[in-house]
């Protein structure tokens, strides 16, 4: 006779702790080995990792850009979203996308200026 058996998490006591964060070094590492997938996409211009578990990815203030993260996107499963906004003095639109990593966040991005006004 087979039972089986289902989990139900108030019946199991007291909640598991968080995770720790990740170490520094561990994060660089998944860096690297998430550029080295993307190593055919186009290249950002700037990458930061942070030391809650995220990587962030900028590419340049041109066109170009919108294509790179939608590329980016798609390699990992996401949908790019585009926002007006501002920078500074310059007004333009945000294109974004995040996705996950192997348990890193990635949030990529780039502002791209609005172009001059046509006449």
């Amino acid at each position: 006779m087979t039972s089986i058996r289902t989990y139900d998490p108030a019946s199991a006591g007291a909640e598991l702790p968080e995770l720790p964060p990740m170490p520094i070094g561990a994060l660089a590492v998944g860096t690297a080995e998430l550029l080295q997938h993307a190593a055919d996409l186009p290249a950002p211009t700037s990458v930061t990792l942070y030391d809650h578990d995220t990587i962030s990815i900028q590419f340049a203030r041109h066109k170009d850009s919108i294509r790179a993260i939608t590329r980016w996107a798609a390699r990992f499963g996401a949908a790019m979203t585009s926002r007006p906004g501002k920078v500074e003095f310059d007004t333009g639109t945000w294109y974004t996308t995040d996705f996950d990593y192997y348990g890193i966040a990635v949030h990529a991005f780039a502002f791209i200026p609005a172009g001059p006004a046509s006449t």
